[in-house]
């Protein structure tokens, strides 16, 4: 019994169940580029695996042409994953980025909002808006943005469908989507941050660059999942030679939508998604790619 007591709590540990949450503080800051003046609009104390939200807050007159961008951001929810970090750090959340040659808009007027995450760690290292502090592998600071009715009036007035939205880091005055993820759903856009540094979001045209330092994919390719035959758990993996918006479904034989994998823009590269099919019975299933007019299918067996 004692054995087995010290396997399961191996077990146990390796899975994060005991896994130590660390505290996070945070302010919520906006800049006027103006005067060059910030303002705090909120701060607290958090725990990894807690979460906050953007709460509503009058911009002073100065900054009263950039409201609606501030609104759009109101109800977004800032996350960060359990085991993401192994200390306490102290988060400075800039919204950044307001243009005074264009009022009411950012410096690229394609953008829907800009922000750049200072951290301070335990040992007082200060990591700025042009520095990169690493979450743990596997793990991410998320950002979701309800689909609230001043957010989807920002993307109609900058003519941004949902379709054709993109999220980058700034790097070197680019964007460049490596290290991040996004999904799109009926009532919200989840974005993941693999570390903390300067991003924003907009049109996918502009923000979902290219790293020209990256190699990508030659062909559009979905590979046959792997284990197949599988129980519970199978990964599939498959091949983008260019950006856009990406569809990955599972459906059942008689072609009914099981589970949606993967919907929302990507940048060009290979991908690898992992399917649990727990909740459902043996049989066989299919999972259909779709991006930029073309679509790839392939068949997998669940044996329980």
């Amino acid at each position: 019994m004692k054995k087995l007591f010290t396997i399961l709590s191996v077990v146990l540990l390796s899975t994060g169940i005991f896994a130590q949450e660390h505290n996070i503080g945070y302010q919520v800051i906006v800049w006027d580029a103006c005067t060059q003046s910030t303002f705090t609009i909120t701060g607290d104390t958090i725990q990894t695996g807690q979460s906050f939200t953007i709460p509503p807050y009058t911009l002073p007159e100065s900054l009263s042409s950039w409201q609606r961008l501030y609104n759009a951001l109101v109800g977004v929810t800032f996350s960060i994953d359990s085991g993401a970090t192994n200390q306490d750090i102290y988060l400075g959340i800039n919204i950044l980025g307001f243009d005074c040659n264009n009022e009411g808009f950012y410096f690229n007027p394609d953008l829907f909002f800009f922000m750049g995450v200072t951290v301070v760690d335990e040992d007082g290292n200060f990591f700025g808006f042009d520095d990169v502090f690493p979450f743990n592998p596997g793990k991410y600071a998320r950002l979701t943005f309800p689909l609230s009715d001043d957010f989807t009036s920002l993307l109609d007035t900058l003519m941004i469908t949902l379709d054709d939205i993109g999220f980058g880091y700034y790097v070197n005055n680019i964007f460049i989507p490596d290290g991040l993820e996004f999904e799109v759903t009926d009532d919200y856009i989840q974005l993941r941050l693999s570390h903390f540094s300067k991003f924003g979001g907009g049109r996918g045209s502009v923000v979902d660059v290219e790293n020209p330092a990256g190699d990508k994919p030659k062909d559009f390719a979905l590979y046959q999942n792997y284990p197949n035959p599988f129980n519970p758990t199978t990964k599939i993996r498959y091949e983008l030679p260019n950006s856009g918006y990406v569809t990955l479904k599972v459906y059942d034989a008689l072609g009914s939508e099981v589970k949606t994998l993967v919907k929302g823009n990507k940048p060009a590269g290979s991908y690898e998604v992992e399917f649990n099919a727990e909740n459902l019975p043996s049989g066989i299933y299919f999972y259909e790619l779709k991006t930029n007019n073309q679509v790839l299918t392939r068949k997998m067996i669940l044996l329980k």
